[in-house]
C-alpha cells in the first residue's frame, strides 16, 4: 500500500553508490520477511568508523531525500529512542527508521537475527553478523523498583486530580491531565508486559468524553486494570517493591462508590 518494495529498491540503489555505508540490512518485520502493506522499514546504516558515521549523520536529511528523489519526506532525530536514530516520512505513506551504525560498536543481538542484507563487504560482515545474532540471548524488557516507585507515585496524584475534577462536572480541565496519566503510566507497564499476559489488553481500554458519569466509571475501571499489572509486574520482575495497602483500598472503595 504504501511502497515500501519502492522504497527498498530506491534505497539499495543509492546505497551502492554511497563508499562510507559498507553495510546495509532490514531488521523488524522485513528482516523477518512477515512484513505486510502497512509494516515500516527498519533500516540499519553500517559505517566503517565514527568519522564516517559522523560525517554521515550531519547529512542525514539529504541522505533521506537522495534516498527517494521526487518523493517528499519529513525527517526528524529520535534520541529519546537511542542515539543516533532518525527516522523519515514519505509523502507515498512509507515510515523509515534509518539507525546509523559503526562495525565497532554493532554487536550481535536477538532482535537482529532475522535481517535483510541490502549491502555487504566483500569479506560478508553482515552475513557473519547475522549468524552471530542468531545465538545471541533474548534481552528481557526491565524496569526497576525506584522506576515503578516514580511511576506508581505519580500515577496516584494524576489518576486522583483527573478523578476530583470529574466528580465536579469538569470534563475539560482533567483531559489533559488524563493524557499525561496514560503516557506517563502505561507505555512502561506494557513494555514489560508480554502479549499473553493477561492483566496487560486491560490496560489498553482508553475512554474519555463529556458525559463525567461514564468516564469516572472509566477511571474506576483503569484503576483496577493498573493495580492488577502493578502486581503482574512486580512477580514477573521480583522487584522489591511494598504496596501500601490501607491506602490503596481505601482509595480504591472510595473511587468504587463515587464511580
Amino acid at each position: 500500500m504504501f511502497e515500501q518494495d519502492r522504497v527498498i529498491v530506491r534505497l539499495q540503489q543509492y546505497l551502492m553508490r554511497d563508499e562510507s555505508v559498507v553495510a546495509c540490512f532490514l531488521s523488524g518485520s522485513f528482516g523477518r520477511r512477515t512484513a505486510d502493506d502497512y509494516s515500516d522499514l527498519d533500516v540499519a546504516l553500517v559505517f566503517g568508523s565514527d568519522n564516517q558515521r559522523e560525517t554521515a549523520w550531519s547529512r542525514r536529511r539529504q541522505i533521506v531525500e537522495e534516498a527517494m528523489p521526487y518523493v517528499p519526506a519529513k525527517s526528524f532525530d529520535a534520541d529519546h529512542i537511542r542515539p543516533f536514530f532518525h527516522i523519515a516520512l514519505y509523502s507515498n505513506g512509507a515510515k523509515v527508521d534509518y539507525r546509523f551504525e559503526t562495525q565497532a560498536e554493532l554487536q550481535p543481538g536477538f532482535w537482529d537475527k532475522d535481517i535483510r542484507i541490502l549491502k555487504d563487504t566483500p569479506d560478508k560482515w553482515a552475513e557473519q553478523f547475522q549468524a552471530s545474532a542468531a545465538y545471541a540471548p533474548l534481552v528481557q524488557p526491565r524496569l526497576s523498583s525506584e522506576e515503578l516507585k516514580q511511576l506508581d507515585d505519580r500515577f496516584w496524584v494524576l489518576f486522583m486530580d483527573v478523578f476530583r475534577l470529574l466528580l465536579r462536572g469538569d470534563s475539560d480541565k482533567p483531559f489533559t491531565i488524563y493524557l499525561e496519566l496514560l503516557h506517563f503510566t502505561l507505555p512502561p507497564l506494557l513494555h514489560v508486559l508480554p502479549p499473553e499476559d493477561p492483566t496487560r489488553t486491560p490496560l489498553q481500554q482508553a475512554y474519555f468524553g463529556q458525559d463525567t458519569a461514564v468516564t469516572r466509571q472509566h477511571l474506576a475501571q483503569l484503576l483496577e486494570h493498573y493495580v492488577a499489572a502493578r502486581t503482574a509486574v512486580i512477580r514477573r520482575l521480583s522487584l522489591a517493591f511494598t504496596v501500601n495497602s490501607a491506602f490503596e483500598n481505601q482509595i480504591r472503595q472510595l473511587v468504587n462508590k463515587k464511580a
